[in-house]
This record gives C-alpha cells, sequence and structure tokens, in this order.
C-alpha cells in the first residue's frame, strides 16, 4: 500500500475513533445531576427526560415508563430489608453544586408526585434531603393513595460551613414490610421557599 493512500486513510480513521469517542452521548440522555442550570432556582422541576437522573442505590431496581420516546414516569421497586438507612444508599436524585448553594441556609419545599405500582404497590413511601455531613431532615413517610398525589415536605437545608460540596441528595424509596414493593414517581419539584 502506497503512503499517499495509507496516511489519508490512517488519518480519516483516527478522526473517526476521536469524532465517536467525543460524542459518545449524543444518542442518549443528558443524565447526571439534578441542576437549575442557571434558572430560576425558586422552582426546579424534574419532570419527563431529566427523571433519568435517579440512580438506583442500595438493592433497589429503577425502571422507565416510556410515552413515545420519553419518559413519563419512573418505577422504583426494592425487596424486604434491602435498603438502609443512609439516604445515599438508597434511590436517590443527587443534587448539583448550584442547587447546593442556592438552598443551603434556605427554606426548600420538596414535592414528590407518586402513587404505587401495579402490581406489587406499596402503601407508604418515604423522602430524606441529605445534605451530606451537615444533616438531613430525616425520613419524611407519606401514605399513598391509588392515583397519582403530590406529596410534600419543607425543610431548613442548613448553611454550608467552609466551601466544599455537602453532596446534597433527595432519596425516595418504597415502604417494603415484606416481598418487594415498588412507587411510581411522575415528577419532583424543588421550592425556595423566601425567608
Amino acid at each position: 500500500m502506497s503512503d499517499l493512500f495509507f496516511y489519508p486513510v490512517a488519518l480519516l480513521a483516527a478522526l473517526a475513533i476521536i469524532a465517536g469517542a467525543a460524542l459518545p452521548g449524543r444518542d442518549r440522555l443528558a443524565c447526571g445531576s439534578v441542576s437549575g442550570a442557571g434558572t430560576n432556582y425558586q422552582n426546579v422541576e424534574v419532570v419527563g427526560d431529566d427523571l433519568c437522573r435517579m440512580v438506583a442505590a442500595g438493592q433497589s431496581d429503577i425502571d422507565r415508563v416510556m410515552t413515545g420516546e420519553e419518559i413519563s414516569s419512573l418505577i422504583v421497586t426494592a425487596g424486604a430489608g434491602m435498603l438502609g438507612d443512609r439516604p445515599e444508599r438508597n434511590p436517590h436524585f443527587r443534587l448539583a453544586a448550584d442547587l447546593e448553594q442556592q438552598f443551603a441556609g434556605r427554606r426548600v419545599r420538596v414535592t414528590v408526585e407518586a402513587k404505587p405500582t401495579q402490581p406489587r404497590g406499596a402503601l407508604a413511601f418515604e423522602m430524606n434531603y441529605s445534605a451530606g455531613q451537615e444533616g438531613n431532615s430525616g425520613w419524611q413517610l407519606f401514605n399513598l393513595t391509588p392515583e397519582y398525589r403530590p406529596y410534600s415536605f419543607v425543610w431548613n437545608v442548613p448553611p454550608r460551613e467552609g466551601t466544599e460540596q455537602a453532596i446534597d441528595y433527595l432519596s425516595i424509596r418504597p415502604i417494603v414490610p415484606e416481598g418487594t414493593r415498588g412507587v411510581e414517581i411522575r415528577s419532583v419539584r424543588f421550592e425556595r421557599l423566601p425567608d
């Protein structure tokens, strides 16, 4: 093979490999931490494809319910005795640094729109807002109704000590007295309340 042919082909192959590595998520959802993305921090909603940001931690499963090409809800399931008490070791949304900064030292209302799964739906579920080493809201218990309904609690997020990130989480888990139970989540909203 002549050098005149080999080097251009090798260059094109290298560029294709680099482009493939640089654009791995072009056909995937941009999941990760929940962020306000520099918008209105008074009201940050996680809905639709943004629900992909939930992480299955502990021994839990998260399944996406799709409506066409978009996520319409998440099904969070766990078995009895499979989840621990620490918020980050339960199914959760991790909050990005911008939300940690905006919510630190403020009252925040968390609202989750949820219902029991079908079949094996949980009768209740819990939420916990954790600000890492600074503290957490404790597990807030809510009894589920058969249809979607909003469930809310307000927590005074502690101020940050120093400049380090606290690694904030919102954990959501079904109550599982026996067998396997699930909760279906349609939306999550964080509202920074006035002082």
